[in-house]
């Protein structure tokens, strides 16, 4: 082999394996990796649908409203800049602020307190804001990329068995009102890049924390979908909240 190929070569895998690297280590790296090379998770019994639920999305006029102060969430939707998507969409970063900017004035008039993380700081500072804020929830909007044709919408909590599991399932459950791509299912993170090596966002508040992974942006129909549903998955993100709060914290709700 010629000596300059020798040297392409020994560069493209240096830079490669610093990559993945990067992203076991470092909280702010990038947190989607193909799925063929995470661990086998295990996923939530009710994961098997590929199919639209078939109940209609509830109105945001039905959902609960709670009293002033009662309730809180942090909400924080990626800051990867520099994951780009199919065709428009652009960045993950713009996208999922783009829906973040619908659920939040919804949580608001609906009474939930809504703290929001600065695009410019990175997880360990969203996570430290979060804990001292003390809020009731954490929840993490991003969407996913693999090989250009995984598609599917999964959610991921720490461990099963918890209140992070529970608002994970609502979350799918609303997004599955108006997808009907594959259901990837709720997912423990806890060994998300390998064994002790946890999603941040989900191991490290003390609020229950979800990671919501709307679908695969670098996937033709599910990159079309996104940029055509952010107002309606603004929307279902919203009422996951509004169910989940609710049934939570039933005494905070306003009578």
């Amino acid at each position: 082999m010629p000596s300059f190929l020798k040297l392409a070569l020994a560069v493209a895998l240096c830079c490669a394996s610093s990559t993945a690297f990067a992203q076991v280590i470092d909280p702010v790296a990038p947190e989607t990796v193909d799925p063929e090379a995470r661990p086998k998770l295990t996923a939530s019994a009710d994961a098997a649908s590929t199919d639209a639920n078939p109940n209609a999305a509830a109105t945001l006029a039905d959902m609960p409203r709670f009293k002033p102060n009662a309730v809180s969430l942090y909400l924080s939707p990626s800051n990867q800049i520099r994951n780009i998507g199919f065709g428009d969409y652009r960045s993950e970063m713009e996208r999922m602020n783009e829906v973040a900017d619908v659920v939040e004035p919804i949580l608001k008039a609906h009474g939930v307190v809504v703290y929001r993380n600065d695009p410019n700081n990175g997880l360990r500072d969203y996570v430290a804001e979060a804990n001292k804020l003390d809020v009731d929830l954490y929840f993490a909007i991003h969407s996913n990329a693999a090989n250009k044709r995984a598609r599917g919408t999964e959610a991921f909590c720490f461990r099963f068995g918890g209140e992070g599991e529970r608002f994970a399932k609502r979350v799918l459950d609303e997004i599955l009102t108006i997808y009907n791509g594959p259901n990837r299912g709720v997912k423990e993170s806890h060994s998300h890049f390998g064994p002790g090596k946890p999603l941040y966002e989900t191991a490290n508040p003390v609020a229950p924390a979800v990671l919501v992974e709307i679908a695969f942006h670098d996937e033709e129909r599910d990159a079309k979908w996104i940029l055509a549903n952010v107002e309606p998955i603004g929307q279902a993100l919203a009422r996951a909240v509004l169910k989940h709060l609710a049934a939570e914290h039933p005494d905070a709700v306003a009578r």
